[in-house]
């Protein structure tokens, strides 16, 4: 079994949280989730994110040439009142690429998560 260890501390440059021990500890089927289209119209993307407009770019010209990147890891929220929250802390680059061209979808696993792990992450800015 996975041991947990600390998060590390929120900082709007800190690496991608997605990819941090918490969520890694907490996905027994890491790898072998399924790849679906995810509207960008859910996901919330709390963290504001620290781009290089030549990546952007750079992956935009792939995406209109038809290249496939890793999806983006989406953490699927539901909450005791029944509501359905989408996050997504990593991918920045992926996610501004495919809506700077207007696409209505990007490719990504969904990973249920409960919501204190999202409280954890986003404390008092937590939606819910």
């Amino acid at each position: 079994m996975a041991q947990l260890q600390q998060p590390p501390p929120y900082s709007p440059t800190s690496p991608s949280l997605a990819t941090s021990s918490i969520f890694t500890a907490a996905r027994s089927d890491a790898g072998t989730l399924p790849v679906v289209d995810v509207p960008l119209a859910v996901i919330n993307r709390p963290l504001p994110s620290e781009l290089d407009e030549e990546k952007v770019e750079r992956f935009m010209g792939d995406i209109k040439a038809g290249d496939t990147f890793t999806p983006i890891e989406v953490l699927k929220c539901e909450t005791g009142d029944g509501n359905k929250y989408y996050f997504a802390f990593g991918g920045c680059h992926r996610f501004e690429a495919h809506k700077r061209l207007g696409s209505k979808t990007l490719p990504g696993t969904i990973i249920n998560v409960p919501p204190s792990t999202i409280r954890g992450y986003l404390g008092g800015s937590c939606p819910f």
